[in-house]
């Protein structure tokens, strides 16, 4: 038996829907920030957080929340974000579900 098209598909849309907010470090301090976009293309599911022009300085760590407000992943980083730019940053995830 496998999983079929339908259960593939409420399994990834259970994985967005479980992610509820980012949240991201700069100069030592937590800032949470809204979910910019999610995709599905197959069976790989991307979170996408963008911090626009009105944020800089140095982000150590970009994560994602679930529904308590506890990190569900984190990535460290070291990146230097000037006003000039925004920043977009993914968390990218390859669902494998198979039936045994």
């Amino acid at each position: 038996m496998a999983v079929t098209a339908t259960g593939r598909t409420k399994t990834k849309n259970l994985l967005l829907n479980f992610i509820r907010d980012g949240q991201y470090t700069m100069n030592g301090k937590k800032y949470r920030t809204p979910i910019f976009k999610t995709d599905i293309t197959g069976d790989i599911v991307t979170v996408y957080l963008y911090l626009d022009d009105s944020v800089s300085g140095t982000v150590t760590k970009f994560e994602l929340l679930d529904p308590d407000g506890e990190t569900f992943d984190d990535s460290p980083k070291n990146i230097t974000k000037t006003a000039a730019n925004g920043l977009l940053v993914y968390f990218q995830y390859k669902l494998s579900i198979t039936s045994i």
